[in-house]
C-alpha cells in the first residue's frame, strides 16, 4: 500500500513493509480520505480525489479546490481538479497556497493507474464470467 513512516505511524501500522500490515492499515487510510472528502464531491469524483489525497495528501487536495475555485472551474469535479493539480508544481501558484509546493502530476497517473488496474480486473471477471 506504499505507506509513508508518518501514515504508518498515525494508523498504528507497526511494520508498514510487512504486506498484511500494509493492507490493514492502507484500508484504514483510504476509508478516512473518502470520509474526509468534502460532502460537496459526489459519486465517483470521491473516489478519485480520496484516491488523489491517498498519494498527495488531503492539504493539496484543499489547495488545489481553492485554486480551482481561483481559476473559475469547478472544486468539486475530478476532470477540473485534474487542471489544477499539476499547477502546484509551478511557483507562481504554489506561493499563494495554505500548504505550498506538491508534485501534482503523481496523484493524476496515481489513479488513472487505479482505474486503468480496476478496468483491467472488471474485464477479466467478465471474460470468465460473462452472466454476472
Amino acid at each position: 500500500m506504499m505507506l509513508t513512516r508518518n501514515t504508518a505511524k498515525l494508523l498504528k501500522v507497526k511494520n508498514r513493509l510487512d504486506p498484511k500490515q500494509s493492507i490493514v492499515g492502507g484500508t484504514r487510510y483510504i476509508k478516512q480520505m473518502i470520509k474526509s472528502v468534502p460532502k460537496e464531491v459526489v459519486g465517483e469524483n470521491r473516489l478519485k480525489f480520496a484516491l488523489a489525497a491517498y498519494n498527495i495528501g488531503l492539504s493539496h487536495i484543499r489547495d488545489a479546490q481553492s485554486l480551482a475555485l481561483e481559476i473559475g472551474l469547478n472544486p468539486n469535479i475530478w476532470s477540473d481538479l485534474k487542471v489544477v493539480l499539476p499547477l502546484l508544481s509551478q511557483k507562481k501558484y504554489y506561493r499563494d497556497l495554505k500548504f505550498g509546493y506538491a508534485r501534482g502530476e503523481e496523484p493524476l497517473k496515481y489513479v488513472e493507474s487505479i482505474y486503468n488496474y480496476r478496468h483491467i480486473l472488471e474485464n477479466e471477471l467478465n471474460a470468465k464470467h460473462p452472466q454476472k
